[in-house]
């Protein structure tokens, strides 16, 4: 039975310390002993579904968007709509509906946003039609129709239950792990720095990709490094060991920026450079690269000498976050 009242759903973004783009199958099946380690954090997506009158309408404040169709399936080519109506097609595509969404992080930034608001769109899609809340593997699958790529996984466990989470990729199945996080702690080491540029996480990890799977030994071999940097990650994390997380962040980024020249760019050098003269243990691009955000994990007793350096870069700016336990919330 469907529901006649206002639903609402959140869920967390999240930053990628390690071990990104060998979530993709079956990239993590050609390199044994893939793990992808990820952190939830405060900036989430949110989705409120109520009841309309007739047809569909979209709101989206934070991306201009404010439609009113007859169905669904009118809204599948604008960028800016094709995820959310994908969900309602899947979903709920029959009822009148208003969906008024936000994604709670900068367009482009690689911090897993379209994941997010993907699982918070599904979730609350799903309240309202009385049926199970979705798994994984939906909101996957919906959002590599949308792509017309691959989809990973790693976004959307951060996003279904919060907190720290490293996914063990063995053979035959995906092994969730979730650490418990004191984000005040993380608030002592971390800092996200946007670029202000956007990025294309589906371009980027698909130029990989084929090339993985053409037998590159030019992206092999980094993709190698990168397990073994994001096992080094995993395991420092269960040691809530700060620093060995920072060398383990570090390493990662240089075995990534070798596996294509999109995936650095100027203002993303910029940034690590004056970083790590400021005293960071270490720093990478968040998601495919190429634009977006920058994390960085630091001494506490350095970190504020590493913001005030990357806000005197003059371009972008530190974009405040906490560690975030909470996963998907529906009301």
């Amino acid at each position: 039975m469907k529901s006649a009242s206002v639903v609402e759903a959140s869920a967390p973004a999240r930053v990628d310390l390690a071990g990104g783009t060998l979530d993709l199958w079956p990239l993590h099946v050609l390199h044994r002993g893939s793990v992808t380690v990820n952190l939830a954090i405060d900036r989430r997506a949110t989705c409120r579904v109520r009841p309309g009158d007739r047809g569909l309408r979209l709101l989206a404040p934070d991306r201009g968007v404010d439609v009113h169709c007859n169905s669904a399936r009118d809204l599948r080519d604008d960028p800016r709509t094709a995820l959310v109506a994908a969900l309602v097609e899947e979903i709920l595509p029959d009822a009148p509906l208003e969906i008024e969404y936000l994604s709670g992080v900068p367009f482009g930034s690689g911090l897993g946003g379209s994941s997010a608001l993907a699982v918070a769109v599904a979730a609350a899609l799903s309240r309202s039609a009385g049926v199970a809340l979705p798994g994984v593997e939906l909101v996957r699958d919906v959002e590599t129709r949308v792509l017309g790529k691959p989809a990973g996984v790693q976004d959307y466990y951060p996003a279904f239950a919060g907190s720290l989470h490293c996914l063990w990729f063995e053979t035959g199945r995906t092994v969730p792990e979730r650490l418990d996080v004191r984000p005040t702690d993380w608030d002592e080491h971390l800092t996200l720095f946007d670029t202000g540029a956007v990025h294309s996480s589906g371009m980027n990890n698909w130029e990989v990709f084929r090339r993985r799977l053409e037998g590159d030994p030019s992206v092999a071999r980094p993709l190698d490094r990168i397990a073994a940097a994001a096992r080094d990650m995993a395991g420092a994390a269960h040691r809530e060991d700060f620093r060995a997380m920072g060398s383990a962040l570090r390493e990662e980024w240089e075995a990534r920026r070798e596996l294509a020249p999109v995936v650095s760019s100027p203002a993303i050098e910029a940034a690590i450079e004056a970083a790590l003269e400021a005293g960071a243990w270490g720093g990478k691009a968040c998601g495919a690269g190429g634009g977006g955000c920058v994390v960085f994990l630091a001494p506490p007793e350095r970190t504020t000498a590493v913001r005030e350096a990357l806000a005197g870069l003059g371009e972008g700016r530190v974009l405040p976050v906490r560690a975030e336990s909470r996963g998907l919330e529906v009301s």
